[in-house]
């Protein structure tokens, strides 16, 4: 089998067993493997997830993780460990915008047809159960990671390049995180119409505080790995000394692709040799040795001066009247200085979330069911069909609704 499992069962790596599968999911190219590994004579499980080219978490792979991830709590008293990983590509996506854009367009014209028949108000409501079905799964993994995350250590491994919405969130559930030296975490929801909730927020309140996830949440920016270390998402940053593969450009497209996918299934195996054994490590060692940042010593990644001023620049569609529905590659040297307009709807409803936060009130999984929900009715706002096409699009998008 092609991918980062083939790392996970080989035997390739020093005091590491692979004794089996305990689950398997496949569709297409994708796959979720769950396999009972030993690591210096410590039991534990490797959890491997592939979805290329991209790594979207499609709702099918999501049924996968809870329906495996139970079968690991079932277990749990006979392991010592959980890893939570997967290929080492260059990007790794977050939902699947085309199909959303398809489903919110048969949803409004749903919509627009009980509107005129006089359907009750919640009735209409329920048109967007597609949106609700895939953030309540959202929020089941991140409750199942974090039960499991009280008998087990779990550890998550950031390879390759930057991670955006799910394939971020999913590896923040972790206790550990190992990163490459060439990632990155992106929450791209605000410049989408959306905001972070699978558990992002929460998450990243937990790992580097309020000031730092504002950043990362409010302004949609990419914060690298180094920056992640620093702030203390990441425990530690494993330096890969070689670049990812660039696909060439020949008079043979086919041959170009096929050579193109073979450099990434050895990239992905030079890569996992270097990441999956530090994780393997971080996953048996005391928990004294795991590097961590003390809050007081934390990186801040702007203050929060900084921040409200970027953000009420972004926020108010009208500054970028002049650019409204041109190509970001035409705006390209404007947006470098601004930066992409914000979706207002996504800047109120996170700054009511962060002004719910009371450190000393801190109660994790009651703030992830308010995230979910803001997220929950940013989908029925009309801006957001917007949103999704500038985009999909790749064009400056105009959020005055």
């Amino acid at each position: 089998m092609k991918g980062p499992i083939r790392l996970v069962r080989s035997g390739t790596i020093s005091e590491y067993q692979n004794m089996g599968p305990i689950y398997e999911w496949s569709e297409g190219k994708a796959y979720l493997m769950i396999d009972r590994v030993s690591f210096e004579g410590t039991v534990g499980i490797v959890l491997c997830y592939y979805n290329p080219p991209v790594h979207q978490v499609g709702n099918p792979g999501l049924d996968a993780y809870l329906e495996g991830l139970n079968m690991v709590f079932e277990q749990r008293d006979n392991l010592g460990f959980l890893i939570l990983s997967g290929a080492n590509d260059p990007v790794h996506a977050g939902g699947d915008l085309k199909e959303s854009l398809t489903r919110l367009d048969k949803t409004l014209e749903m919509k627009r047809e009980k509107e005129a028949s006089g359907a009750s108000e919640e009735e209409i409501d329920q048109l967007f159960d597609w949106a609700d079905d895939r953030l309540r799964k959202g929020i089941a993994l991140h409750g199942l990671i974090r039960k499991i995350a009280g008998h087990l250590r779990v550890v998550a491994v950031c390879g390759g390049g930057t991670r955006f919405g799910g394939s971020a969130e999913i590896p923040l559930m972790a206790d550990v995180l190992v990163g490459d030296s060439r990632s990155g975490m992106c929450f791209s929801e605000a410049t989408i119409g959306l905001l972070p909730g699978w558990s992002g927020i929460a998450r990243t309140l937990i790992k580097a505080g309020i000031t730092n996830a504002e950043y990362m949440a409010m302004t949609a920016k990419e914060v690298k790995a180094t920056q992640l270390n620093e702030i203390g998402t990441y425990n530690i940053v494993v330096d890969i000394p070689f670049s990812f593969p660039k696909r060439q450009k020949t008079d043979d497209p086919e041959a170009d692709k096929a050579r193109y996918q073979e450099e990434l299934e050895a990239h992905n195996e030079r890569s996992g040799l270097l990441l999956l054994p530090k994780a393997l490590e971080l996953a048996v060692c005391p928990e004294g040795e795991i590097p961590k940042v003390d809050e007081k010593q934390r990186g801040t990644l702007a203050t929060k001066e900084e921040i409200s001023q970027e953000i009420a620049r972004r926020k108010n569609p009208e500054n970028y009247s002049h650019l409204w529905g041109q190509p970001l590659r035409e705006a390209k040297e404007e947006i470098a200085k601004v930066g992409r307009p914000l979706a207002p709807q996504s800047i109120e409803a996170l700054t009511g979330l962060f002004e719910s936060y009371e450190p000393s009130k801190f109660i994790e999984h009651e703030f992830v069911e308010r995230e979910m929900k803001a997220d929950a009715r940013l989908y029925r706002d009309p801006r957001f069909r917007a949103g999704l096409i500038g985009t999909l699009e790749q064009k400056v998008t105009d959020y005055r609704g």
